[in-house]
């Protein structure tokens, strides 16, 4: 069979195949999953963090620092979602994305977000500032954007089977709505405040996330129609912050 043959074959195999789909109660790990036609239905809030301005920061400062500039984002973002019961399933470039499951998601993933932006505020930030102010260099101001929707979505294993030794060679990919949404949510740049959610996500919420912790005052603005995709949605938006111990 040539090669061009095996690429034709497969296509068709995997076109034509029924999924072997089961109903999952946790965020699937990789090896969960079957590589042929294996699939896992979940229910969970999905949160995308994305650092804002990447391209401008490789192109306006020295390489070095941006990939501590990305390293710092993510390896924060990554933990805070890991601290507030998420799973970490896919990084891209300058981006992450967290899974929440459970009674608590949309809370934990919001809870997560608030952390996010403190990060990025109050700790990064100043940080960096500091550094280019002493250094008599160009001060870099981060910016960045998260999105949270939650929903049905039908997990599956893509890529190719690893041969001897490899173990990269596929993961898992998420389809439906709300990873879909919440990719888009994290890079809208239209509105004010940098975490954005849905209406689903936020019908969820308790009242601890919806107002300031020492306060009444309301946390979030909206909501907002919009469309994202193909969807027009109502949203809700934040620059609220939260320390992760708050």
């Amino acid at each position: 069979m040539t090669f061009r043959t095996e690429l034709e074959e497969r296509a068709k195999t995997i076109l034509n195949d029924d999924w072997n789909a089961r109903a999952g109660s946790a965020v699937p790990h990789t090896n969960d999953v079957a590589l042929k036609n294996g699939a896992v239905k979940i229910e969970a809030a999905f949160l995308y963090a994305d650092l804002a301005g990447s391209t401008a920061l490789q192109k306006d400062y020295v390489l070095t620092f941006a990939a501590k500039a990305l390293r710092m984002y993510l390896a924060g973002a990554s933990s805070i979602i890991r601290h507030f019961e998420g799973n970490i399933k896919s990084f891209d470039g300058d981006r992450v994305m967290g899974v929440f499951m459970g009674d608590s998601k949309c809370n934990n993933a919001v809870k997560a977000a608030f952390a996010i932006n403190w990060l990025v505020t109050q700790v990064i930030e100043p940080l960096v500032r500091a550094r280019h102010e002493k250094n008599g260099t160009t001060v870099w101001t981060p910016k960045h954007g998260v999105g949270i929707d939650v929903g049905e979505a039908f997990v599956v294993r893509a890529g190719v089977r690893n041969a001897a030794g490899e173990t990269t060679h596929n993961d898992l990919t998420f389809t439906g709505r709300a990873p879909n949404v919440a990719a888009k949510l994290s890079a809208l740049r239209t509105f004010a405040g940098s975490v954005i959610i849905t209406g689903d996500v936020f019908g969820r919420l308790n009242a601890g996330q919806k107002k300031h912790l020492k306060s009444e005052h309301a946390v979030w603005d909206g909501p907002e129609k919009h469309d994202v995709g193909p969807y027009l949605m109502q949203l809700y938006d934040t620059g609220y912050w939260r320390s992760p111990d708050a």
